[in-house]
C-alpha cells in the first residue's frame, strides 16, 4: 500500500469514472486501474463495484476511502506545516465560493493575491454552500468564502464581512417613495427570488415576516443570478433583495432602500477544516479581502445577523 493508491482511490470515489479519475492524476486508465486492483488484493477486498455505467465503492470500500482521504489529508498536513514554519505561501490553495458573492468579491482579491504570492496556485469554483462544505471535509478544498453561521463541529469559521441587505424596488412601486424600509413592508408574493438552493434565498425568506409567505401570487419568475433579478425590477415591477457588494457603483441610485437600524445583514466567513494548518495564508487572505472593500462592511458591526438554515 501507498499513497499513490490512496489517491487513486480517493480519485475514483469522487470521480466514479475510470477514465476521468485517471486524467485527474494525470496517469493512464490502465494505471490506474492496474494499482486499484492492486490494492483490492492486497487488502484482500472489494473495494469498487464496476458497473456498465460507472463505478461505487462497495460498503468496505466506503470505509476505506474515507479513511484514505483522512490520511492524505494528514500527509498534506505535514507538507504544509514545514512551509508554515519556512515562512512560505506556497502550493495550492483551492478556494470555494458562493455564486451570489463570486462576482462581486473575487475580482476584488484574486489578482492582488495572485501578484503578493506568485508561488500560489490558485483556483476558485463557484459552489452552492452545502457543496463547499462537503468538499471542505472531503479535503477537494482548502478554503469555502460563503455565508455563516454554519454550526459545524468539523470546519472552522474565521468572519471577514457582514454584508447589509438592500432593497431594489422599481420605479412606481409604493415603497419606491419611501426613505427606508423594514421587514413588515415586504410581501414574498410581490418579489423576485432567486432560485432554491441559494443561501441567499432563504435569508431574504427569513427578511420577511410569516404573513408574507402566505401571501398568493399570480406569477413567478426565479433566477440563478442576482442581476437578472435587478434588470427584472429595473424593466418591470415589483422589487427584490440585493447584497450591498452587489450595488457598490450605484449606491446613489433612488432604487435602493437601505433597511432601518438595525440593518439585516450576512455573515460572510473564511470556512476551514479544523485540521487546516496554513493560518498565514488564510491571515492574508482575509486581509486582502478586508482592504479592497468599505470599512462599514468589516465584521462586527451594528447588522441583524441573518440566518439561512
Amino acid at each position: 500500500m501507498n499513497l499513490q493508491q490512496l489517491e487513486y482511490i480517493v480519485a475514483l470515489d469522487t470521480h466514479r469514472q475510470f477514465v476521468l479519475a485517471a486524467e485527474k492524476c494525470f496517469v493512464t486508465q490502465p494505471t490506474l486501474s492496474m494499482q486499484v486492483q492492486k490494492l483490492e488484493e492486497e487488502l484482500g477486498v472489494l473495494l469498487f463495484d464496476r458497473k456498465k455505467k460507472g463505478v461505487e465503492p462497495t460498503v468496505v470500500g466506503a470505509k476505506v476511502v474515507q479513511q484514505a482521504r483522512q490520511v492524505l489529508r494528514e500527509t498534506q498536513q505535514l507538507r504544509e506545516l514545514v512551509q508554515v514554519e519556512k515562512g512560505e505561501l506556497v502550493g495550492d490553495l483551492r478556494l470555494g465560493i458562493i455564486p451570489t458573492l463570486a462576482p462581486y468579491l473575487v475580482p476584488l482579491f484574486l489578482l492582488d493575491l495572485v501578484e503578493r504570492h506568485p508561488q500560489l496556485r490558485v483556483r476558485v469554483e463557484e459552489l452552492q454552500s452545502d457543496v463547499i462544505t462537503q468538499r471542505l471535509k472531503d479535503n477537494q478544498l482548502d478554503v469555502g468564502l460563503l455565508v455563516t453561521p454554519l454550526e459545524d463541529r468539523a470546519l472552522r469559521e474565521v468572519p471577514v464581512l457582514e454584508e447589509p441587505f438592500l432593497a431594489y424596488v422599481a420605479e412606481g412601486h409604493p415603497l419606491y417613495d419611501q426613505a427606508t424600509v423594514q421587514p413588515a413592508d415586504l410581501a414574498a408574493h410581490e418579489m423576485w427570488l432567486l432560485q432554491q438552493g441559494h443561501c441567499f434565498r432563504h435569508q431574504v425568506l427569513n427578511i420577511c415576516t410569516p404573513a408574507a409567505h402566505a401571501l398568493p401570487r399570480t406569477f413567478s419568475y426565479e433566477s440563478g443570478s442576482i442581476e437578472t433579478l435587478k434588470e427584472l425590477v429595473r424593466h418591470n415591477h415589483g422589487y427584490t433583495l440585493v447584497p450591498e457588494l452587489s450595488v457598490l457603483q450605484e449606491l446613489g441610485n433612488p432604487m435602493l432602500k437601505r433597511f432601518t437600524a438595525p440593518e439585516p445583514v450576512r455573515e460572510v466567513s473564511l470556512v476551514v477544516h479544523h485540521s487546516f494548518v496554513r493560518t498565514p495564508l488564510l491571515t492574508t487572505l482575509r486581509e486582502i479581502i478586508l482592504s479592497k472593500v468599505p470599512e462599514r462592511l468589516r465584521a462586527s458591526q451594528a447588522g441583524q445577523k441573518i440566518r439561512w438554515r
